[in-house]
């Protein structure tokens, strides 16, 4: 059996992380983007299980937090990716008539 590479929907959410924390930190070097900060509000958010740590190091370690959410949480949506894969490979193979 071959390995098959991976789809590239699985790289979705990861980017979209991605480009979401870097869109965020706009707001700290052009004064008209400060809206943004709804964005990053939203980021730690939909990354609860990965920001609760950094919410803990609070104003102290701000960036070491940010950096953290940054880092794992775009992990954190590529490991749910991969599993939202095996369980449609998983499906999919039970779909599969069986051949003799």
């Amino acid at each position: 059996m071959t390995r098959q590479a991976h789809p590239d929907w699985i790289y979705f959410l990861p980017i979209l992380h991605f480009c979401a924390c870097l869109m965020s930190t706009l707001r700290f070097f052009v004064p008209g983007l400060q809206y943004l900060s709804v964005m990053w509000d939203f980021v730690v958010r939909a990354d609860f299980p990965i920001s609760l740590l950094a919410d803990e190091w609070g104003p102290h370690y701000s960036a070491l937090g940010a950096i953290r959410i940054v880092a794992a949480g775009t992990l954190w949506w590529y490991l749910l990716s991969r599993a939202v894969e095996m369980l449609v490979n998983k499906y999919m193979r039970r779909q599969r008539p069986v051949t003799n």
